[in-house]
């Protein structure tokens, strides 16, 4: 190769990138700044691409990429125009992560579709004051707050994800997995090894679902970076989330363990906000039509709702059949109400949505007030619920 391969690896990317949507760029640092100084270079502003770059340099010294990126600019700045793996002192296995990288950041830096939202963030519960969604095809976290239900993007960071990619199965595979998750607790550095930064949020996976589905492993956590690395490339974690210690620190007053949810997707939809209110108004209305039918004790339209390949509380659709059928008619009197109902799609099956609400239930024998999580999938007939858990 005559040209600078990283350079041209960001020329290349930065066109098709174009070429797919309608995209509006809003700038982080420093990787906008890092991004900026190539940008400058190839409008042919070398010297203060350079100058740049060493300034960033002087701000975050352990800063791996910028250092590439800097010693490529040297190179051309020599009149030398060597390939970019002849040039460097580097080993062939530590240069392809790092393209790897900056091919990364270079396609999901803040490039957002105008005017649209994940389709996975249907409807947010009050409590849930934040949303995080990391699309894993891009190395890219987007972090959301809550307008009435609705989510609006805040920012988007890089992160870098397992050793083997998505779509995590088994204990020790190595990969992320993909899903709806929640953070469950908040875990200060100062009692962790160095490696996981200044702070980590376990998420709980595996969630309901994916133990029915006999997926196993632990330890899913958002968390930072040893202390002499500003970055790692896009692959590589043992199957966590992890960001830049300054960028998980941005973002962890804003996380809530137990309520802040976490959706994983190997590629996020973007759809318009009138799809997203669509899907929730005939989710709500299912939902809705569902505790009618219970607090009219109508016991067969009640399990009209609930899929053949149900399964929930240790029972398949069979035995939830039998159970609600000898309970509903004689319990007496039932009121079923809802509140702080959540609507999250999974980020990689069409049509499955995790419904979260509280559930307040009375009767002549027995009240509670529990939250309860449903899942239900859109088929031929309608939404039905494939799976429900407390």
């Amino acid at each position: 190769m005559r040209l600078l391969n990283l350079l041209t690896l960001m020329f290349a990317v930065s066109m098709a990138s174009a070429d797919t949507a309608e995209m509006t760029l809003l700038k982080t640092d420093p990787e906008a700044e890092l991004l900026s100084a190539i940008n400058v270079f190839r409008q042919g502003e070398l010297d203060v691409a350079l100058d740049m770059v060493e300034e960033l340099l002087s701000e975050v010294p352990n800063y791996r990429l910028a250092h590439l990126v800097h010693g490529d600019l040297m190179a051309a700045s020599a009149g030398r125009p060597l390939s970019f793996e002849a040039s460097s002192t580097l080993s062939q296995d530590s240069i392809k992560p790092l393209l790897h990288e900056v091919r990364q950041r270079y396609r999901g830096n803040g490039f957002l579709p105008t005017q649209q939202v994940p389709a996975a963030l249907i409807k947010m519960t009050n409590a849930q004051t934040h949303a995080v969604a990391v699309d894993l095809s891009l190395s890219r976290l987007y972090l959301f707050e809550n307008l009435d239900g609705e989510p609006r993007l805040i920012k988007d960071y890089y992160v870098s994800i397992g050793k083997n990619g998505p779509r995590k199965e088994v204990e020790g595979d190595r990969r992320t997995p993909l899903g709806v998750y929640k953070v469950t607790q908040r875990l200060p550095g100062e009692k962790l090894p160095d490696k996981y930064g200044p702070v980590a949020f376990p998420v709980n996976y595996p969630n309901s679902l994916d133990r029915v589905r006999g997926k196993t492993g632990s330890g899913i956590w958002l968390h930072g970076m040893p202390s002499k690395n500003y970055s790692r490339p896009p692959l590589d974690s043992d199957g966590c989330v992890a960001l830049t210690n300054r960028d998980l620190m941005e973002i962890a007053p804003l996380i809530t363990p137990g309520i802040t949810p976490v959706l994983i997707g190997e590629t996020l939809d973007w759809v318009s906000n009138d799809v997203v209110l669509d899907t929730r108004r005939e989710i709500e209305d299912s939902l809705d039509r569902w505790r009618r039918s219970w607090s009219e004790e109508n016991t067969e339209a009640f399990l009209s709702h609930y899929d053949e390949s149900f399964e929930g509380r240790g029972m398949d659709i069979n035995g939830w059949r039998e159970n609600k059928r000898q309970v509903i008619p004689n319990s007496g009197d039932i009121s079923v109400s809802l509140s702080n109902v959540g609507l999250l799609a999974h980020p990689e099956e069409d049509n499955l949505v995790l419904v979260t609400f509280r559930q307040h239930y009375k009767s002549a024998k027995f009240s509670s007030s529990i939250n309860k999580r449903q899942y239900w999938r859109k088929t031929r007939d309608g939404w039905r619920i494939v799976f429900e858990g407390s």
